[in-house]
């Protein structure tokens, strides 16, 4: 039974943020004796924070596509993932009934060879901020739509109601439990724990809570790398607890990949959210 590359980015996460625990630690160790340096450091985890995030969610995108070129053939994939690996070799400023019936004419050719799927046509062609439309569209291209709305029926969200001892004790439980859900794929949960009911076709207005932090951890981030925000206003407490509400993010969505395909088992046609 071989470790599946979601098992291995789940157990890469702690090393990951090892440089933000230490930062903090300094920042701590410095807030008396060097308020200057203690506020450039708390303005760098402030650029690190989001850093980090973007770098899971291309690890996340591309573990889950190396699980399934390994474990499935083509013609065993979804229609989502089908379709957004056919875009690469299709001109976008074609008409859409070209690309479409160009599209349609790959996938059976691609049926008919047995092709093997990379994660390029999964990602951006440019290095996006993890912004909540950017990471709600990298889901899109894996079939799972309205990734924040399905969030919202879960206990992640309880982390804007915690501290952080509460937050990174569920850090740790959600680790050890979604290690053992994911080790080989497909992979295993043993219980539904998202409502993974298709989502309303009516746009709404309303922003959850992670959309509303993404959208605050960016502002942070923009206003320092481009040169508008000078000062610090933040404390080692609550760049910790950012810290610790990103952790369970990136949790939360590789909880919702594991579940995802370890309950439909990448069937053609079982896109649970296709419209």
């Amino acid at each position: 039974m071989n470790q599946s590359f979601i098992n291995f980015l789940l157990n890469e996460l702690d090393n990951r943020w090892k440089e933000i625990s230490i930062l903090l630690e300094a920042a701590h160790e410095y807030e008396e004796k060097n308020q200057v340096l203690h506020d450039a450091i708390c303005r760098s985890v402030s650029v690190l924070m989001v850093a980090h995030l973007e770098g899971f969610y291309k690890d996340l995108i591309k573990n889950i596509i190396e699980d399934l070129k390994i474990n499935r053939n083509f013609s065993d994939l979804s229609s989502s993932i089908q379709r957004n690996y056919c875009s690469i070799f299709i001109d976008a400023k074609s008409s859409s009934h070209s690309q479409n019936r160009i599209t349609e004419l790959l996938i059976q050719k691609f049926k008919e060879v047995g092709v093997c799927i990379s994660y390029e046509p999964f990602l951006f062609n440019r290095n996006e901020n993890p912004k909540p439309k950017i990471i709600d569209t990298l889901f899109e291209n894996i079939g799972i739509k309205k990734i924040f709305e399905i969030l919202e029926t879960s206990e992640y969200e309880l982390v804007f109601q915690e501290e952080n001892s509460s937050i990174e004790k569920r850090v740790r439980d959600f680790t050890k439990m979604l290690d053992s859900y994911s080790y080989s794929f497909p992979y295993k949960c043993e219980n539904s724990y998202f409502n993974m009911k298709p989502p309303s076709n009516k746009k709404s207005s309303k922003r959850t809570f992670w959309e509303e932090f993404l959208d605050e951890i960016n502002r942070r981030r923009h206003g320092i790398a481009h040169g508008s925000d000078f000062g610090n206003s933040h404390s080692v407490e609550s760049l910790l607890l950012t810290k610790n509400k990103i952790r369970c993010l990136e949790l939360a969505l590789l909880h919702v990949v594991i579940e995802f395909f370890g309950v439909v088992n990448c069937l053609k046609n079982n896109d649970i959210h296709n419209s």
